[in-house]
Order: structure tokens, then C-alpha cells, then sequence
């Protein structure tokens, strides 16, 4: 089949919105002309619904991988080996997504081609081996039957970008060609409304679209006669002209409606080139004898039928009388808001869509569009003239190649050496120690406790631990936890911080004070510098689902805080509250890669300030207070890529310190294995997070009521007992615990 596609010449008339087919290869001495181009248009069809590896996300949508023909038996996209590459499809989308990111380092970003009416994207088919060369190219397919909604097509792109894009922090850029290229600023709305976030006028771009390329866009649709043509071309499905089955001819008539509608199409489709191209076809062909007259009329009936085939009359009723008003309802009137780098490619001879009008409108309307101008060329734009790839790369579009990473923060960090991790608990966590006097105690499977934190999981190679605990008034805890589970278990937990740490390019994962700014360098005891800030040295990487899935992914341990900002912040009757997100991501994650989860109960902060007044409260204080309040919390970055405003709010409340802190208490719950939650058992999830939660609060009721027998609960006194004496100071029996 592949060698067709080098040679592929010919234009033929069966292509509205983005169905134009492409060219064929020069015949077979033993088969007609006609019989050579249904031949191909038949397997070009069939390959395009069957040649690539797909994701099924709906009985009728796929998404269908193109491997680079580079890494194929015969370097096509329609190779049998294509689907052979990637053994692993088989073992779910989650498995495929990261086999397929996995095949070339996550280097390459994401390009989704979204196809015209006819759900397939035949007339794009000569762009796809280049852009899987340079891209991690997929293409949406949608079946024949198919009568989703505009709604549901939106739906099944947003989710595919979440599960192949979002859940690994990935780019993509979406091509859209014709009702493509109306679906693909849709897709690029609703991304911006579930990733992306503003402030005052500032911006902060979350979502994965960072380009669209429309290629002759049916955002132009309300400005045609399609809306009344198309009913009326699918009506003549009810003229059934059987006459043919009674007739002495060895083939079928052809419907009324494939006749009229392939005429219809074969009169607005073609440029004026490829129209000369059909003329000559036609020309070309030798009738000598009846049966070569038999052969012509038969294959000019199995072309008809081809439309039949691949768009019947109830689908194109639909899709026209659906997809195409609902979609311009949608998009249009949000174009002018929609600020992402945009490429439309127009044909100037598009005699099916008013195309150059249409650029010129997008380009004067939409922040940031450019277009490039085909000339001679029409609706089937995308043939051997264009070459989409470097179109794209030389566009306005964020730059393609992406820089060699020499370091991976994730897969690539090391604990640094024992003398500095010493030098470091020495200088930034003992003096927070001093004060607080900090007590550890872990509960073991029978869900008995025990002081200290012996009855932790060993860490075992592939297999991640995730501590998820409050986090206190302040946020200074996290340095405590870290600290005690290196030195009293060899536990190395990566901690997920807000991205304010990151901002500043330094940062103290111990709390207390951070020392000189970004100058500063933490050096091993040979000298040598350890370049990132000092948060990042000790294994703190950004809270994003990416940094979250790819620690899981590598088996490594992880302290997260899920109540974030909202908890490190909270009022003055909200101590000992969790404050999480609806969402279960992190149980899901986990236990996709049999994560064994460690609850932990924090006390001790919030008895150690008088807040006077919150922070929803200090934005309302008048004299501009509130308001240079707001703006300076609306300026940070939200660590919840999918938060609102309020529970992202980044101002602390009013509050005093008391003169001396309370003491710390840190409650390790019950270790709670994933390997047997199914990850995509959603009511399972939310049980097992439900579960998390309740282990939690086990763990306040407990601490709160137990450390009422605390004999050294006075600050004063245990201080002035642990100076004296340099011992630690005792604390309630653990039995108080039970």
C-alpha cells in the first residue's frame, strides 16, 4: 500500500470540509484509471481507520498514534508495522501514553491533527509522515456513524489532552483543518477555562495548548450556503432508485444523493489546477471496447459510492446541521479573547469556504494570529504543494526543537553527601527543634502507635511511599518531617512546594531562615557547589501533576501537603481542619504505581500564634489595605493548576506569635497500600481517600487529647529542662494513645 503514497498525482471530488481526497499513483497497466483511483481511495480509508495504534475514547472517537515512519519496516504511516512498535497498547491508554512519550525522551511536543466532516482526515494524509517525524503526532478519528454532539467532540479532545498532555506538563499544538479547524479553538476555549487562571488583567498561562494551526477553518461557516444546501442534499436519501436491480446491468445505479452530492462537491472543491487534473483523467481514459465501457460506468458507480460510504445522507444532515452552528455559536463570539499563537493556512481559491476573507478576519481579530496565503490552491490545501511541518515550525508558534536536558530534577537528584545533610540539620532544623521540642510516633499495621518512627514501611527499590500530612500554620514543618526521616530511617521523602519557593531561585526546605539569597551555595565537603537553591537540593521539586506522577512513576517517596495555602493560612477557628481539594488525583496516581500512603497528623503550630484577623477579612480593611493585599495575593502563582480564587488565596491573616511556640506533635497513621485499588476505580478513589482523611482525624483526636498529659506541655519549663540538661524532654506515656 505505501508506495501509492509517494506518487499520489490526482484530485477527485469527494472531500466537503476536509474530505477532499489526495492524489493517486500512476495505474497499473491491467487496471483502468478509474478502477486505480477507487482502489486507493477504499485502502486509503481503510488505513485511516485502522493502520496506527489508537486510544478508544468513545465507541465511535479514537486517537490513533502515527509512529515517525523513520522506526517502520517501509517509512509510512500506513506500514503494517506501525502498530507493532509499541508492543505495550494493550496494557491500557495510561501505559500507551507513557510507552509513547517514553520512545523519544519526552522530547518532542504533542500535535493533534483534528479532521474535517468526515471524521478521518484523508486529505491530510500526504503531512503525516513529516510531522511524526518532528512532532509526537496523533490524529482524531471519527466513525462513520457517528452522531456525537459539538459538545461531545469537544468533551473527547479535552479528556484525550488531559490523559496524554496535562498528566505528563506537555505541550501540544492542535491542527485543525476545515469543521477541524472550528473544533480546535473550541478545545482551545475550554482548556483555557479548566488551566488557566487570571488576576487583575495578569495572566498566568496553565493550560497545554500553546498553538493552533487552522487550516481553511470553518469558522466562516455562518457566512455560506451550507446550512441550506446540506438538508437539502440529504433529503434525496429517500429517492431510492432500485431500478438498477431490475435492469440487465452487472452493477447497481448509484443514489441520487452520492450523484448529486458528489457533483455538488466536485464543483466547489478543486482549484483550478486539480480541477484541470480531473479534466485530464477524464480525457485520458481509452473506452475501446464494452467491456472497458462496463469497467468506466462500474467504477464511476463505486466512486459515488464512496461518498455513501464514508458520509451518508443522515450524517451529513447531522454534522452540517449540528456540529457546524453550534461549534460557530461557540467559538466565534470568544475568538477576540483567545490569546494563543494561531496559524491559519488559507487556500486562495477555496471555493467551498470563504477562506481568504476568513484569514483576514482571524488575523485581525484573534491576539496573536498570523496566516500564510496558499496561492492557485483551494479547499484540499494540504496537498504536495504545502509542506505543513515547516509551516508550522516557522511560525509564530512557540519554538519546535526543544533544548537537550543534561539534568533531570526528577529521575537525576541524589541526596547530597552525609556531611552536608549534618551541617544543614545542624544550622537550619535544631534550632527549630529547640523550640518546639518536636515528638514522632508511627502506627503499625495492627493500627496500634508507637513513639518514634519505627513502624514506618521500609523503602523498598520501585515501590513509592506518599506521606500526605496537614500543613500547619506557616509551613514550617516541613523541614522537621524531612529531617527526622532521614535520620531516624534513611527515608529519602521529596517534598511538593509551592511554586513561590521557586521564584526567588533559592529556598529553605527546613524552615526558619533562609540565609543570603540566590548567591548563596550549598558545597559538599570537597568543595564542590550544588547549584540549585537549597530547597531544590534536598530533593523539593514544584507541586505540578507532572512532578507528582513522575516521582510515583520512579518509584521515589513524596511528603504532600493537599490543603496547601488554604491550610498553611487558615482562620482562627479552622485548627486541626483539612482543607482538600474535591478531587482524589493523588490516591488515583498512587495507585497506579502501588504507592503505600502514610496520613500525618500535625499539631502544635496553631497553638503557637493569636490570629487576630484572617485573610478573607484583611482584603475588606479599607484605606487601600485590603487592596494592595489582594494584588500582591493575586501576583502569585497558584500552586492548584484547576483552583479558584479562594482556595488559592495567597495572604496570611493578621496574627501575633506567641512568646514561646507550643510543642510539636507528628502522628504517622496506619500505612495504607494501594497495590490492590484499581486507579481508575473512581467510587474505590474516593473511598480510599475518604479513608486517608478519617486516618487523619484519628490522628488529631488522639494527639489532642494526649498531649493534655504532657508533663512538659509548658514551653518554659521544657525548654529550660532540655538546656539544662541536653536531653530531650519526655512526653505522655503512649498508651494515652490508645
Amino acid at each position: 500500500r505505501s508506495h501509492l503514497l509517494l506518487d499520489l498525482s490526482y484530485p477527485t471530488a469527494m472531500r466537503p470540509f476536509g474530505l477532499w481526497p489526495l492524489l493517486f499513483a500512476s495505474p497499473a497497466p491491467e487496471i483502468s484509471p478509474a478502477g486505480q483511483v477507487v482502489n486507493h481511495f477504499r485502502e486509503l480509508y481503510r488505513d485511516l481507520d485502522d493502520a496506527n495504534a489508537n486510544v478508544q475514547y468513545t465507541p465511535s472517537i479514537s486517537f490513533n498514534y502515527v509512529v515517525p515512519p523513520s522506526e517502520t519496516d517501509s517509512s509510512s504511516w500506513r506500514c503494517d508495522s506501525q502498530k507493532d512498535v509499541l508492543e505495550s497498547r494493550a496494557d491500557g491508554a495510561d501505559k500507551f501514553f507513557q510507552c509513547v512519550s517514553a520512545s523519544h525522551e519526552s522530547r518532542k511536543p504533542l500535535a493533534l491533527y483534528l479532521p474535517g466532516l468526515d471524521g478521518k482526515g484523508i486529505s491530510a494524509n500526504l503531512q503525516f509522515d513529516d510531522l511524526a517525524e518532528t512532532f509526537e503526532f496523533w490524529r482524531m478519528t471519527v466513525s462513520t456513524d457517528d452522531k456525537t454532539s459539538f459538545t461531545g467532540l469537544v468533551d473527547a479532545v479535552s479528556k484525550f489532552i488531559n490523559d496524554a498532555a496535562v498528566m505528563f506538563d506537555r505541550d501540544v499544538v492542535l491542527i485543525g483543518e476545515s469543521f477541524g479547524g472550528l473544533l480546535a479553538p473550541a478545545v482551545a476555549i475550554r482548556a483555557r477555562s479548566e488551566y488557566f487562571r487570571a488576576h487583575n488583567g495578569e495572566e498566568h498561562l496553565l493550560d497545554p495548548i500553546k498553538g493552533l494551526v487552522l487550516v481553511n477553518p470553518a469558522t466562516s461557516f455562518e457566512d455560506t450556503n451550507w446550512s441550506t444546501f446540506a438538508p437539502l442534499l440529504a433529503q434525496l436519501k429517500h429517492l431510492k432508485d432500485d431500478s438498477g436491480q431490475n435492469s440487465n446491468l452487472p452493477f447497481g445505479l448509484p443514489t441520487p444523493y452520492s450523484v448529486v452530492g458528489g457533483l455538488a462537491l466536485a464543483a466547489s472543491i478543486p482549484d483550478s489546477n486539480q480541477f484541470q487534473r480531473i479534466v485530464s483523467l477524464i480525457t485520458d481514459t481509452k473506452v475501446r471496447s464494452a467491456e472497458e465501457l462496463t469497467d468506466v460506468l462500474e467504477n464511476m458507480v463505486a466512486g459515488f459510492g464512496i461518498l455513501d460510504d464514508q458520509l451518508p445522507a443522515d450524517i451529513v444532515e447531522h454534522r452540517v446541521g449540528q456540529w457546524l452552528p453550534v461549534g460557530s455559536k461557540v467559538v466565534n463570539p470568544r475568538l477576540s479573547s483567545l490569546n494563543v499563537p494561531t496559524l491559519v493556512i488559507a487556500g486562495q481559491e477555496d471555493n467551498m469556504l470563504p477562506t481568504k476573507k476568513e484569514a483576514d478576519r482571524l488575523v485581525n481579530i484573534m491576539p496573536n494570529c498570523t496566516k500564510m496565503e496558499i496561492e492557485g490552491s483551494g479547499h484540499f490545501v494540504l496537498d504536495e504543494r504545502v509542506n505543513l511541518t515547516n509551516a508550522i515550525i516557522e511560525s509564530n508558534i512557540a519554538p519546535i526543537e526543544l533544548p537537550k536536558i543534561d539534568y533531570d530534577p526528577i529521575a537525576d537528584w541524589e541526596l547530597p553527601s552525609d556531611d552536608i545533610v549534618r551541617e544543614t540539620i545542624e544550622n537550619r532544623v535544631k534550632p527549630l527543634r529547640n523550640l518546639v521540642s518536636p515528638v514522632f510516633i508511627s502506627t503499625g499495621q495492627d493500627g496500634r502507635r508507637r513513639m518514634g518512627l519505627s513502624h514506618l514501611p521500609a523503602s523498598e527499590d520501585g515501590k513509592p511511599m506518599l506521606f500526605v500530612a496537614n500543613h500547619q500554620f506557616g509551613g514550617l514543618d516541613l523541614g522537621i518531617i524531612i529531617s527526622q526521616l532521614i535520620e531516624e530511617r534513611s527515608i529519602k521523602a521529596r517534598g511538593l512546594a509551592h511554586p513561590i519557593v521557586f521564584q526567588s531561585g533559592n529556598g529553605n526546605p527546613f524552615g526558619g531562615n533562609d540565609g543570603p539569597a540566590q548567591t548563596e551555595q550549598v558545597q559538599d565537603a570537597n568543595g564542590d557547589p550544588f547549584s540549585p537553591g537549597l530547597f531544590e537540593t534536598f530533593g523539593a521539586v514544584m507541586v505540578t501533576p507532572r512532578n507528582y506522577y513522575r516521582l510515583m512513576q520512579t518509584g521515589q517517596n513524596a511528603l504532600l501537603f493537599p490543603g496547601g495555602v488554604r491550610e498553611v493560612f487558615h482562620g482562627k477557628d479552622e485548627a486541626h481542619q483539612l482543607f482538600w481539594p474535591e478531587k482524589v488525583d493523588f490516591v488515583r496516581i498512587a495507585a497506579k504505581w502501588n504507592a503505600t500512603v502514610v496520613p500525618i497528623s500535625a499539631v502544635g503550630a496553631a497553638d503557637s500564634v493569636n490570629i487576630l484577623i484572617d485573610a478573607p477579612d484583611i482584603l475588606k480593611l479599607p484605606f487601600g489595605i485590603g487592596e494592595r493585599a489582594a494584588n500582591n495575593s493575586a501576583n502569585v502563582m497558584s500552586a492548584r493548576f484547576d483552583g479558584d480564587e479562594q482556595s488559592e488565596l495567597f495572604q496570611p491573616p493578621f496574627a501575633l506569635p506567641k512568646p514561646l511556640p507550643a510543642r510539636h506533635y507528628f502522628v504517622f497513621g496506619t500505612p495504607m497500600d494501594t497495590e490492590h485499588l484499581d486507579h481508575s476505580d473512581k467510587e474505590g478513589c474516593e473511598n480510599f481517600y475518604d479513608n486517608v482523611k478519617s486516618e487523619m482525624m484519628r490522628g488529631f483526636d488522639d494527639i489532642l487529647q494526649a498531649r493534655e498529659n504532657d508533663p512538659w506541655k509548658d514551653t518554659a519549663r521544657r525548654i529550660a529542662f532540655e538546656q539544662v540538661t541536653g536531653k530531650i524532654a519526655p512526653t505522655f506515656s503512649v498508651n494515652e494513645l490508645h
